[in-house]
């Protein structure tokens, strides 16, 4: 009766491990997740076990009609245990999917065979399930994945079982697969299209591969001649969806002149014309204001001035159009680059106020003129 009760007791422990889920070990562009109602029917006439258990399914987001495509599935905590320790399990697991949209039909996907431990009285959880789909040849539009039923066989020193585990309710689509004939190209724009050396400039483009890693290169204007070291620095990203998007850096001390930027994930590959310019800094239009537009001769007139060279010597003169009318005076900018000064007009020639910084070049070519009416 002990050796009776023994045998049951792993049994038990044989059947909850086909609640309990299936991780995979490979990265993947997408993850969906479903928690559907699951029942179980254990071996050893242990009778049937039934609770919820999510399902998730990563793998790529498209595929070409007939393309093999690799799918990692991870299964939520099992809604049983087992009373007692079983160690050395050896266990295939398998998931069955139905398909629709693109595609019609099921699907069954067995992983390798692996060996775990169970503790016991503490929720399962199997070793990692991978798989390969191999989408329909005659596929088109968008193939979604619904888990259907999961099924363990175990190998124990007690027999071989196989448990499957029927979704009975709540499931839904955990993947979808585009399918496409064709791979859409790649796009890639810059915004802007001219930056300036050791500066970053935003690139955004479409159908890249989901979740890809994005490098970027400088080159020629053709195209050729590309330097990953052309780039300094970039927070390029391309999402699940395919859109690639961040900033990428030209590389201080790039000289000025017409290049592209080439993007690549590995898969695919795309470029963007870009111009390299040191932007040139206007400089600010020299201003002069005077305190009064119409005097007599003989009348003092304050002189203002801004946008002048700061910390500047001044020089003020009344001219008639390009001649001196004889009428000076002095001042000196502060750190802004402006002044305020007083000259005496004498002269009814007088048709200007002029300040003229005085560097020591003496050229008296950085100037301004305000207008006066002498009468």
């Amino acid at each position: 009766m002990k050796q009776r009760t023994k045998r049951l007791t792993a049994g038990l422990g044989v059947g909850t491990l086909a609640i309990t889920g299936f991780l995979a070990a490979a990265p993947a562009a997408f993850a969906g997740t479903a928690t559907p109602t699951v029942t179980c029917s254990l071996p050893l006439g242990q009778g049937d076990k039934t609770g919820p258990m999510s399902v998730t399914v990563d793998g790529p987001t498209t595929a070409k009609p007939g393309e093999t495509v690799d799918l990692r599935i991870t299964l939520g905590a099992s809604p049983a245990t087992s009373p007692a320790a079983l160690n050395g399990i050896k266990m295939t697991p398998s998931i069955d999917f139905a398909l629709s949209g693109g595609a019609t039909g099921s699907v069954t996907l067995a992983g390798a065979e692996t060996t775990i431990d169970i503790p016991a009285n503490t929720p399962i959880q199997s070793p990692p399930f991978s798989v390969r789909l191999q989408i329909p040849a005659t596929a088109t539009g968008t193939v979604d994945l619904t888990p259907t039923k999961t099924t363990t066989a175990t190998v124990t020193p007690y027999g071989n079982f196989s448990t499957p585990c029927a979704v009975t309710g709540g499931s839904g689509v955990v993947q979808s697969i585009a399918v496409r004939s064709t791979p859409e190209t790649a796009t890639l724009s810059a915004s802007p299209g001219t930056v300036e050396a050791g500066k970053e400039t935003t690139l955004s483009g479409t159908n890249w591969t989901g979740g890809g890693t994005a490098t970027p290169s400088l080159c020629a204007a053709d195209g050729t001649a590309c330097n990953p070291a052309g780039i300094s620095a970039n927070s390029l990203r391309i999402g699940a969806d395919g859109v690639l998007s961040g900033g990428v850096t030209v590389a201080p001390g790039t000289a000025d002149g017409t290049y592209s930027v080439q993007v690549t994930d590995g898969a695919r590959t795309a470029s963007t014309p870009l111009t390299v310019k040191k932007v040139e800094v206007p400089v600010p239009q020299r201003k002069v204001t005077l305190s009064k537009s119409t005097v007599r001769p003989w009348t003092f007139v304050k002189v203002s001035g801004e946008n002048f060279t700061p910390n500047t010597l001044i020089a003020l003169a009344g001219v008639e159009g390009a001649n001196p009318t004889f009428n000076f005076g002095l001042a000196w900018t502060d750190r802004n680059g402006r002044f305020s000064s007083w000259i005496l007009v004498t002269s009814k020639k007088t048709t200007g106020i002029t300040a003229v910084e005085v560097d020591t070049s003496f050229k008296f070519d950085k100037l301004g003129m305000a207008g006066i009416t002498v009468k």
